[in-house]
């Protein structure tokens, strides 16, 4: 199955495009602005992106420079009615796997583009497999992190008192319950605040009591992430991901990808320095 994203503005171009790789294609998507465009391949497994350059929103070159910095390795060949040699040297020097001029395309030269990106990427996959073990290993330093984190945010808000005023008492309930346990397997767990799942941190980064004008994301938390849905979002995914891999089902390179690129964007945002 081949699933190849389709990225162009005009209507008659698509269907010119449709018409061209259907022969290759299993699921063909479209995308008719660059902000779509990047939000599609961002949040979907394509084969190849067919990317045009002149597009409303975000310009093609941007569609790929920010894909890359997003370390989104799908293949992208750019397509143009409007080349010039500084463009295809830019679009190579931003990660694009090939460079098409003067559309309409030849149907011959768009496939062996197309054919030659999936030999590469099929090469690339067989150099770069990733192991559940790594997933978990990724996973445990990032909570490890994520836990500390959260920690000395509190204690640094409650003073001593961190652990009566910033905790949601079922949650305490849980750390308590797991700490006993380890204790009567004669394994002590401290600090009592460890999971492997990060749905429980979200209580505590939105704790909030007014009667003890506790606000936790307010006063502790908000200095340090985009916003609640930003924050909540990263975390579902990621234990979205950790659940489907413990069962154990391997890991994609996509959800390895995904898991990495969200652990990185909100340990940059935990290392902000604090007043």
């Amino acid at each position: 199955m081949t699933s190849i994203l389709i990225v162009d503005d005009t209507a008659d171009n698509v269907k010119l495009i449709r018409a061209m790789i259907k022969s290759v294609a299993t699921e063909i998507d479209v995308a008719v602005d660059g902000e779509e465009a990047l939000n599609k391949i961002t949040n979907n497994d394509y084969d190849i992106v067919l990317l045009d350059i002149m597009l409303p929103k975000i310009s093609g070159i941007d569609v790929l420079k920010r894909a890359r910095e997003r370390e989104i390795d799908v293949p992208i060949i750019v397509m143009t009615a409007y080349g010039s040699e500084e463009l295809a040297v830019e679009t190579l020097r931003e990660g694009g796997d090939d460079y098409l001029i003067n559309k309409p395309i030849r149907t011959e030269d768009l496939l062996e583009a197309i054919n030659k990106a999936l030999e590469k990427r099929k090469s690339k996959n067989l150099e770069e497999e990733f192991t559940n073990e790594d997933a978990y290993s990724m996973i445990s330093e990032f909570e490890n992190n994520l836990r500390e984190f959260i920690l000395e945010a509190l204690k640094r808000k409650y003073g001593p008192s961190w652990w009566d005023r910033g905790i949601p008492n079922f949650i305490k309930s849980i750390c308590l319950k797991r700490q006993n346990d380890a204790i009567v397997r004669k394994r002590e767990v401290y600090p009592p605040l460890f999971y492997t799942d990060f749905s429980h941190y979200l209580p505590i980064i939105l704790f909030k009591n007014n009667e003890k004008e506790i606000d936790n994301w307010k006063d502790v938390f908000e200095y340090y992430f985009v916003s609640i849905g930003w924050i909540k979002g990263r975390l579902i995914e990621l234990t979205e991901i950790r659940n489907e891999i413990v069962h154990p089902k391997k890991i994609t390179k996509r959800q390895f990808k995904k898991m990495k690129l969200y652990i990185d964007e909100i340990n940059e945002y935990m290392d902000r320095p604090h007043d």
